[in-house]
């Protein structure tokens, strides 16, 4: 599965689950693979949860314990079967154990996933059905800012710019309120005094 990661601004990728081990990715980083509708932070997503529980860094230092093993056996047996003096069979079989003590692998704290789900607010909403009501009824200035304001939250939210979203949905209901009085006043004054 190859995964994009959303890291200071920018989208890096793609990487396998593996990979993503030595990358700054959180539970709360936004992650996209193919299937997914839009960007969820990591946590969110049961395909990772390996890589935050601690069971992938294990899978992998086991992996790399049995490497570690059969490259001591076989360094072992070449050192037996070719009569090398006690000295050279030391080096050969501690070097592999050096290398694997050197190694380093990165565990990020782990987070239960319904701390993870609960953290994802949903969209705020868009109103983006008044907004283009408004624009062909009324097509006021006010009524197509509010249909940009509209179009503004789903873009906001799915880059995860959640506080951006809330407040153009706030300016979007606003605008809306605003084009609506606007566009009815002209045909109430109309009733009022001519009719």
């Amino acid at each position: 599965m190859k995964i994009w990661i959303y890291v200071d601004g920018r989208q890096e990728g793609p990487y396998e689950l593996e990979q993503l081990l030595d990358k700054p990715v959180t539970p709360d980083t936004k992650v996209w693979y193919e299937g997914l509708p839009k960007w969820y932070p990591a946590g969110y997503l049961d395909e990772l949860r390996p890589l935050f529980d601690g069971s992938l860094a294990e899978k992998m230092r086991g992996a790399q314990e049995q490497r570690a093993e059969s490259q001591e056996a076989g360094n072992e047996s070449e050192a037996v079967s070719s009569a090398t003096t006690e000295e050279t069979r030391i080096s050969q079989t501690a070097e592999p154990v050096q290398s694997f003590e050197a190694c380093q692998f990165t565990q990020h704290s782990p987070a239960p996933a319904s701390e993870a789900r609960a953290e994802v607010p949903e969209c705020p909403p868009t109103y983006i059905g008044w907004a283009i009501f408004l624009t062909i009824c009324c097509c006021s200035p006010l009524s197509v800012g509010a249909l940009v304001a509209s179009i503004c939250v789903s873009t906001f939210y799915n880059s995860g710019k959640y506080d951006k979203a809330c407040k153009a949905s706030d300016w979007a209901v606003w605008l809306i309120m605003i084009s609506f009085a606007l566009g009815f006043l002209p045909g109430m004054v109309w009733q009022a005094f001519f009719m």
